[in-house]
């Protein structure tokens, strides 16, 4: 199980009242599934999605109650220690916070954010810094959870002095050279280059990808056949124009010893990182405080950035960074290939207001599915794209589940893309789940009234002069919400027992379990 949700509760403190968006929330998501998420605006979905990330606006809203496991940890661990609660006259209450433990408790969620849960946000515009350019912010996110991947790749292929090697013919010839540790010798990599700008020549685009990642495996940098690429591309009536372009590029392993050293630092503190991690992991799951073993990688971290501060001075911090600022930019370059963005080169130099809502979707997107996480949480992911585009990013998210067994919790008002892409649905309403089950059973056998309106409300290719129907009424005020079932002032087979009790969740088929009087199945265990 990758994720098992228990009896959530969030609440919003405002000077009106108290607003209950979640209240008893229960699922769960195991490895390699889908489940989406549906219901109207306002039922809570997108406040679920953002309590499991631990990133609901403090004040005025508070996760009051509930277990949160993500791979065994508990990520409200801690949560009652956060915050008291004392009622005041006409049902509002004081929330006294104490901030140290709310920093404790974010600190821990440092440890998933990112690389165990990802997330793409409803928002694009409002998620990303609108001074910094587009490559910039992936290549933050991609050495945040990704970093030791990309510094180990530098270093070994900087280890086997490849651009050396390309850099010193400058002219075009074929050097029959001693072979270097990495196994590789600068011959191979003239031949590959030959082979590149020959194929550059009939102007066949996916042959010419093919031959710029040849060169990039043979350079042991894949970047560097993705830079090689964009550098003949468009070039087939004279590739070899482009050879000084490339050796410009090979230039850069040629790192000098502050650069390796500033590497080598940074790797370092990534491993420190990791390991302080690793115990907030444990804190969570073993339910038990170690701040001993905190303290200890702390100060670790903070004697390895004093014995080399200089790396911080003005005109060495530049210099130290080029060699990794030029790697991730042509990483962030492959990953809105990914995506399906046209130009990505142009693209990663822009900045966000650059681009349309749909592109910074894509962008969004390209970052999240950037550390391969183990749960994708995607708020409406397709919601500002067209059609055809709307399709490659399921695909894509699809390829990712496959690829990595990633956990997808897709949230959305489309049914017909649940219909396409998910396993399971659970339906929400005013912040309880009413019904759960597997996708081909919902379509064909909706059981509760909510989940039946939801479903009357699309138009059927199989019955297309079938009137559509609505579910009267809005969504109520979760203020004063309705007693027993939140549905009943809306249901059109209310009785009085939905008045006054919430009805408990029970089993009607495998995998299939409803809140509704109008079934007598066992009750499900939460």
């Amino acid at each position: 199980m990758v994720l098992d949700i228990r009896g959530l509760r969030t609440y919003f403190f405002t000077y009106d009242g108290v607003v209950k968006a979640l209240d008893g929330v229960t699922f769960n998501i195991r490895r390699g599934e889908t489940i989406g998420l549906v219901g109207e605006t306002g039922c809570g979905k997108s406040v679920t999605a953002f309590s499991v990330t631990k990133l609901i606006p403090d004040p005025p809203g508070r996760i009051m109650d509930g277990t949160i496991l993500f791979k065994g940890a508990n990520l409200l661990w801690g949560l009652d220690k956060e915050a008291k609660f004392k009622t005041l006259k006409k049902g509002r209450v004081k929330v006294s916070r104490r901030f140290r433990r709310i920093r404790q408790g974010q600190a821990r969620m440092t440890a998933v954010r990112g690389g165990g849960i990802s997330m793409i946000f409803q928002e694009p515009t409002s998620a990303m810094n609108p001074i910094f350019s587009i490559s910039d912010q992936i290549s933050e996110a991609l050495m945040l959870h990704r970093g030791e991947v990309v510094i180990d790749g530098l270093l070994q292929a900087s280890a086997g002095r490849h651009g050396r090697g390309l850099a010193a013919d400058g002219a075009r010839r074929l050097r029959a050279e001693r072979t270097t540790e990495a196994g590789l010798s600068s011959g191979r990599i003239e031949e590959a280059l030959d082979q590149l700008f020959k194929v550059a020549r009939q102007n066949d685009q996916d042959t010419l990808r093919a031959a710029a990642e040849h060169l990039g495996d043979v350079a042991g940098l894949a970047s560097l056949g993705t830079q090689a690429f964009y550098a003949v591309r468009g070039s087939w009536a004279d590739p070899e124009s482009r050879r000084p372009e490339i050796e410009r590029a090979f230039r850069r392993l040629n790192m000098s010893q502050l650069q390796r050293r500033y590497l080598q630092r940074e790797r370092a503190l990534r491993t420190l990182a990791r390991e302080l991690q690793a115990v907030y992991l444990r804190e969570m799951r073993n339910g038990k405080a170690e701040p001993l073993a905190r303290r200890r990688i702390t100060l670790r971290t903070w004697a390895l950035r004093l014995r080399t501060f200089y790396f911080g001075l003005w005109g060495v911090r530049g210099h130290v960074r080029k060699p990794i600022r030029k790697e991730t930019f042509w990483h962030a370059v492959r990953l809105l290939e990914g995506v399906r963005i046209a130009n990505p080169v142009q693209v990663a130099r822009g900045y966000p207001h650059e681009l349309s809502g749909g592109m910074l979707q894509r962008v969004m997107i390209a970052m999240a599915l950037s550390s391969d996480p183990e749960l994708l949480i995607a708020d409406e992911p397709t919601t500002a794209l067209d059609v055809t585009i709307q399709a490659q990013i399921l695909e894509l998210m699809k390829n990712l589940k496959e690829r990595v067994g990633t956990a997808i919790m897709l949230i959305t008002h489309d049914l017909g893309v649940i219909a396409e892409v998910a396993d399971r649905v659970a339906v929400m309403y005013a912040g309880n789940i009413v019904e759960i089950a597997p996708v081909k059973d919902l379509y064909l056998r909706p059981l509760h009234p909510y989940a039946q309106g939801l479903l009357a409300s699309i138009p059927r290719m199989d019955d297309p002069t079938k009137p559509l129907e609505s579910i009267p009424g809005s969504v109520p005020n979760l203020i004063y919400p309705p007693s027993g079932c939140r549905f009943h002032p809306r249901c059109p087979h209310a009785m009085p027992i939905c008045k006054e009790v919430r009805p408990p969740m029970t089993v009607e088929g495998e995998g299939h379990q409803v809140a509704c009087y109008l079934y007598h199945g066992p009750v499900a265990k939460g």
